[in-house]
């Protein structure tokens, strides 16, 4: 697990990815991964003093990682902090879910139930704009501490709070120190809350840049500005003019494949990596929906620039090692978040955040390089 930290010490974020030698064999350094996740997630938590929201897809901790996370939400509740927790109602049930699409199994409002006199806690999901047949997912991952208070801070990134999250799987989580950033979160998250629901309009326009140590950073929350997020990710890959370096589990919207490729044929550096289980899900939906083969041999082209990590295919009784975490870097931009590189992110409840910093840039390019290394040929 990498530290990184810039803008002063304002922004810090931590870089993991899978540990041991093999994800269905216990394994003493990704135990102590999971606990060094757990205990920055703890610590974070335990630095409230008046408020703490939290909106999570997946909350299902086990073993000493639950305690600590647990202990740290209890003591802060007995201190007299306003807790609220918001997951997903559809993946706690077991429910939603489609090839390429982020899954997770039930067990998530059991989780909570170990925690439920801590606050206020609160199932919600939606369903796909023009898709009623589909689950719009509260896909979040966040924490707003404080959000009120001059010290105001917030916990996103890629990561659910699992055990497979902190020592399968490759995420970050990011903790941005920002009044101003913390308010858009904190709109976002009652926005969600007291709408009980996903709606097409939840993020609609709580969006903005902030300066936080000096570095511009752009916040943004779908489904209500979804096609806008995918747009800034399309803008960032056409501002590149040296090198593109991507680490994503999906690759599956048409507007950055397109961005992706045409970055290629201006002679832009692509380097990356995907999780090749879920990208052949992927595409083999593809085939069976007939999506045209311009979409797939774009895909071809992009592909050949990147590498693959083969995880388990997704069951529920299996451990869950995807390539999770969802970033691009475009020269000195990067741009990370829940958001993944796909169709259905758009419908979902997500954020995304662009940083614009060359030392925060060099630091994301050098841990995914590192995945390009290790699953090159895969």
């Amino acid at each position: 697990m990498e530290m990184v930290v810039t803008a002063g010490g304002a922004i810090e974020a931590i870089l993991f990815q899978e540990a041991g030698a093999a994800p269905d064999t216990p394994d003493a350094k990704r135990d102590v991964q999971i606990e060094a996740a757990a205990d920055y997630v703890a610590a974070f938590i335990r630095g409230a003093s008046v408020t703490l929201d939290i909106a999570i897809y997946d909350f299902r901790l086990e073993g000493s990682a639950a305690d600590k996370v647990q202990a740290a939400l209890k003591e802060r509740a007995v201190a007299g902090v306003a807790i609220r927790v918001l997951f997903d109602s559809a993946a706690a049930a077991g429910q939603g879910g489609e090839p390429g699409n982020d899954l997770a199994p039930g067990g998530t409002a059991e989780f909570l139930d170990h925690i439920q006199d801590v606050g206020e806690l609160k199932g919600i999901t939606g369903v796909q704009p023009g898709h009623p047949e589909k689950h719009a997912l509260m896909h979040n991952k966040y924490i707003v501490r404080d959000a009120l208070s001059p010290a105001a801070a917030v916990l996103t990134g890629s990561a659910n709070f699992t055990n497979d999250a902190f020592g399968l799987q490759e995420n970050n989580i990011i903790v941005l120190r920002s009044h101003d950033l913390a308010s858009y979160y904190t709109t976002d998250f009652g926005d969600l809350w007291n709408a009980d629901e996903i709606l097409p309009s939840s993020g609609l326009r709580d969006t903005g840049t902030v300066s936080i140590g000096g570095v511009p950073v752009t916040v943004s929350f779908a489904p209500g500005e979804g096609q806008s997020i995918t747009r800034e990710i399309v803008q960032a890959i056409d501002a590149a003019g040296e090198r593109i370096t991507v680490a994503s589990m999906l690759f599956s919207s048409g507007p950055i494949l397109a961005a992706l490729s045409e970055a290629i044929d201006r002679g832009v550096v692509l380097e990356g990596v995907c999780d090749g289980t879920q990208m052949e899900g992927v595409v083999e939906q593809w085939r069976q929906s007939g999506v045209g083969a311009d979409k797939i041999n774009t895909w071809e082209k992009v592909r050949g620039r990147l590498s693959a990590k083969p995880s388990i295919k997704y069951a529920p009784d299996v451990p869950h090692n995807f390539l999770h975490i969802k970033t691009l870097v475009a020269d000195g931009t990067v741009v990370t978040g829940s958001f993944n590189f796909s169709n259905s992110a758009r419908g979902n409840a997500e954020n995304v955040l662009v940083i614009r910093d060359g030392a925060l840039a060099a630091a994301y390019r050098t841990f995914i390089q590192s995945l390009i290394a290790r699953y090159r040929g895969r």
